[in-house]
């Protein structure tokens, strides 16, 4: 959980405009001037989180990315109950856990968990 509150997980809240046409030639358009010039690994890649809370009235995603920072990264609630959010990452390794209505919360689809430094684990995504 980094530098953030600390508190121990509890039950709770854990349990396009333009025409595809258009869409499709700006993209072909931009294509060869993205990766122009630029080493792969210094290119950010919008990663996906996603977090099932459907009774939840806040949630936000707080990690090494953001500096703990709680207030940095609020989700968006779809109207099945999932909390999503993307964000611009650099290729590495980085730690977060969601904050759900004042409550940290593991995200269940990480594949890694980090030992931290009040006693919990941090969920770990690979970019």
């Amino acid at each position: 959980m980094g530098k953030a509150q600390g508190r121990a997980a509890s039950p709770g809240p854990c349990a396009r405009t333009q025409s595809q046409t258009t869409s499709k030639k700006l993209e072909m358009q931009m294509k060869p001037q993205l990766f122009e010039g630029k080493n792969l690994t210094d290119v950010n890649r919008m990663t996906q989180f996603a977090f099932q809370a459907p009774t939840a009235r806040q949630v936000t995603l707080a990690g090494e990315f953001n500096n703990w920072d709680i207030n940095a990264e609020p989700m968006h609630k779809d109207p099945d109950g999932v909390w999503r959010l993307s964000v611009a990452l650099k290729p590495g390794r980085y730690e977060y856990r969601f904050l759900a209505d004042g409550v940290w919360c593991d995200d269940p689809a990480a594949q890694q968990k980090a030992a931290n430094s009040v006693g919990t684990e941090n969920c770990v995504r690979i970019v």
